[in-house]
């Protein structure tokens, strides 16, 4: 169940950076469009919980979100990472 969790969890991830990222890309050549901005915002903040969601119940995505309790985690996902 949980490795379920974790997979739903990672699409949810890569589902929102990808939107984040294509935003980026729109907002490259048209950066006075306050729609996108304010789009690309609240697609940071999706990504950025779904991002704390998944290495809360799963395992850190990178490195720097290691040792939030107190231990080095880092490593103890699945390698290489799970496709999705």
């Amino acid at each position: 169940m949980e490795n379920n969790n974790c997979r739903r969890l990672l699409q949810a991830v890569n589902e929102a950076s990808f939107f984040m990222q294509d935003l980026k890309l729109y907002l490259d050549t048209h950066p006075d469009d306050e729609t996108a901005v304010q789009m690309f915002r609240e697609a940071v903040k999706q990504y950025k919980a779904c991002k704390e969601a998944f290495e809360e119940n799963c395992w850190p995505l990178r490195a720097e979100s290691s040792g939030k309790n107190c231990d080095w985690d880092w490593l103890c996902g699945a390698w290489p990472p799970a496709k999705v």
